[in-house]
């Protein structure tokens, strides 16, 4: 738009930029000076280069300003009069607004000033001064104006861009804003599948971590039950010769031979045998009674090797349910039949154990239950239960230990 010529009563006018004090004679001269310095604020002067209206002008003169900007009006803006002003955010239409900021990605302050100065009564309006003022330093600013009810301001802008162009530039504004928002969503969706693949890589660290600990703790205390184990086989080793030593002393004593004749070793070994027909005939009495007398210590140790099995494998309930049945089957067969070797001896590396109870470290159980560990003729390790050491209390009791760790749900939790 073209700025309006100064108007005079007397001599010959000029125009003087209100930021630099240069004087100039012709409009197209302060448009130029506007254009190569970006100075926007001008005012009529008389030849002496003083601004119309100061007291030593003539009292007649007329004072008009004249605001411009390096390529048209579009940024024009009212001089303050001197009152008090009041400054306001401008309205514009919301329903613009709107399309500008939420469809079209653009900030608030830049769709404010696009709508106001260009008096916008359509986006593409908006968008062609956008263009045309992307480079502004104040173009993301807040915009204040004067309260209309104190002065108004008109401010008329006309495109440089034709209607189809304008419209042309707007679709291409939309397509870039809908790229740049479809390129930043990508951008997001990237970088969560990201997080969520390092928060996989640290769980599974952390797992192992704990299976490892898990898996060195059982190792520790394997190895200290069978220390503890070997100390107590060495000192009942110790009481027995002790026992012996004893013994040969009484013969001595009464003039005996040292060693048990064969007519001696014959009687010993049947008062054995009866002291021992009797013992388990008592048992039995009391336990068909239900009086029969829980091992309570090897009772306390077995569960808490299925305490440990349990916590240590807490996240793979299958596993451990697994477990206590196999073990839960390998007593069971036992009991029925102790007198069948094959139900008394596991071959340790045979699939199904391995999977089933050391997996998850059963053979400790069974190890404490009185199995111990031995090779077979072929090179096998196996786990053995000699047939003395079968006790059908502590199979009972812990069988129904074994049935309570499967189905208590709070087993092992107080």
């Amino acid at each position: 738009a073209e700025a309006k010529a100064p108007s005079t009563h007397g001599g010959a006018m000029r125009l003087r930029c209100g930021e630099c004090d240069a004087t100039f004679a012709t409009l197209a001269e302060a448009k130029a000076h506007g254009a190569s310095t970006g100075h926007e604020n001008f005012a009529a002067a008389d030849d002496d280069g003083r601004v119309a209206g100061t007291p030593d002008d003539d009292a007649g003169a007329e004072t008009t300003t004249t605001t411009t900007t390096g390529d048209d009006t579009d940024g024009a803006r009212a001089m303050d009069t001197g009152d008090d002003v009041k400054m306001i955010e401008p309205k514009v239409r919301e329903d613009l607004l709107l399309e500008l900021t939420e469809l079209m990605g653009f900030g608030r302050h830049k769709a404010i000033r696009a709508l106001h100065f260009s008096g916008a009564d359509s986006s593409e309006r908006a968008i062609d001064w956008i263009e045309r003022h992307e480079e502004d330093a104040d173009i993301n600013e807040p915009l204040l104006i004067e309260d209309p009810e104190h002065a108004a301001k008109k401010v008329k802008t006309v495109s440089k861009l034709t209607p189809e162009e304008a419209k042309k530039k707007a679709d291409e504004l939309r397509r870039n804003a809908a790229a740049r928002k479809a390129e930043r969503l990508l951008e997001e969706a990237e970088m969560e599948r990201l997080r969520e693949q390092e928060r996989i890589r640290s769980g599974k660290e952390l797992l192992a971590a704990k299976k490892l600990e898990d898996d060195l703790s059982l190792k520790r205390n394997a190895e200290a039950r069978a220390a503890e184990k070997k100390e107590m086989d060495k000192a009942r080793e110790a009481i027995r010769v002790k026992i012996e030593e004893d013994r040969k002393e009484r013969r001595r004593k009464l003039g005996l031979p040292e060693e048990l004749t064969p007519e001696e070793q014959e009687e010993e070994r049947k008062r054995e045998e009866e002291r021992a027909r009797a013992a388990a005939e008592e048992l039995a009495k009391k336990a068909a009674n239900g009086l029969y007398v829980k091992p309570v210590s090897k009772l306390e140790n077995l569960r808490k090797h299925l305490v440990d099995i349990k916590k240590a494998f807490a996240e793979d309930t299958d596993a451990v349910t697994t477990c206590f049945n196999t073990l839960l089957v390998y007593l069971g067969n036992v009991s029925r039949a102790p007198d069948e070797e094959k139900f008394r001896s596991i071959k340790m590396s045979n699939a199904a154990f391995q999977k089933r109870v050391a997996a998850v470290g059963g053979e400790i159980y069974l190890i404490e239950f009185g199995f111990k560990e031995t090779t077979d003729a072929d090179g096998e390790k196996r786990l053995v239960l000699a047939r003395e050491d079968v006790d059908q209390i502590l199979l009972k009791t812990a069988g129904e230990e074994l049935h309570g760790a499967i189905n208590n749900p709070f087993f092992g939790m107080l």
